[in-house]
């Protein structure tokens, strides 16, 4: 078997070729020889390219249990997740079961046709600072740690001026959006003795009219409905079950912080 020097002049030597299948085909004979992880990384790499996405999620997935380095087989990883949400866009549903997003990975997604969906949390802003306003933006008032750590990249990669919208949901309040008020309570959406929002109020929001402010400063108006592609951060089975029954007919992911 050649030492890995070799293989990678020989992935160099393929990529070489201006066609694309005959690079592919190259790599793959090469592949046949060596079993060797990068060329089958390569291969997928080139798969990806000509959007044969199911060729390329086969060799990511060849290459992350080959691949003997931990770094190589986390971008292996990230490749099938990227893929398998590419898949599910394109209505390719026996992907959806396994398919995670990174955040930064969230960024490539149409933010036309893209929600992004948090629960809300326990911790609250008033448990640390009871001076707090009696009703604070949504945004803030949550504190819980995951719920934070999304806010911060968030607004750290400026995501609503790229224009993805996000709605939080709430064991009181159903689907907010992140600057709406809030104000003191102790809700949980698992426990009906709080009396927490109802399935059938959840379908109906997300069935009504709602005025979101674009990057550009622009109003339009929108259905939570209308979105095609729904990306759930942090999302418990419960919340999972509650939004997918609210609307079905979107596709969903998943990521978390």
């Amino acid at each position: 078997m050649p030492d890995g020097r070799t293989t990678n002049q020989r992935i160099r030597d393929c990529q070489r070729i201006r066609e694309p299948e005959k690079v592919i085909g190259c790599l793959v004979g090469l592949f046949s020889q060596t079993n060797d992880g990068w060329v089958a990384f390569n291969i997928a790499q080139e798969y990806e390219k000509i959007s044969q996405l199911e060729e390329a999620l086969d060799f990511y997935q060849r290459a992350e249990e080959l691949l003997p380095l931990p770094d190589y087989r986390e971008r292996a990883r990230e490749a099938i997740n990227r893929i398998k949400a590419r898949l599910i866009e394109k209505g390719l549903d026996k992907y959806a079961e396994r398919a995670t997003v990174s955040l930064p990975e969230i960024l490539k997604f149409d933010p036309a046709e893209t929600l992004l969906i948090i629960p809300c949390t326990r911790e609250k802003v008033w448990e640390n600072d009871p001076s707090a306003p009696d009703f604070v933006p949504a945004r803030y008032a949550y504190r819980g740690k995951r719920f934070y750590d999304f806010r911060v990249w968030a607004e750290e990669n400026q995501i609503e001026r790229k224009g993805f919208f996000w709605v939080i949901l709430s064991g009181k309040y159903g689907f907010i959006e992140p600057w709406a008020p809030i104000g003191r309570y102790e809700v949980s959406l698992s426990d009906q003795r709080d009396f927490s929002v109802s399935a059938e109020t959840l379908k109906n929001q997300v069935k009504q009219k709602r005025w979101w402010r674009q990057g550009t400063g622009n109003l339009i108006e929108k259905r939570i409905a209308d979105y095609k592609g729904v990306i759930l951060i942090n999302c418990s089975n419960l919340h999972q079950d509650r939004i997918k029954e609210a609307f079905p007919e979107a596709h969903y992911h998943e990521a978390s912080t």
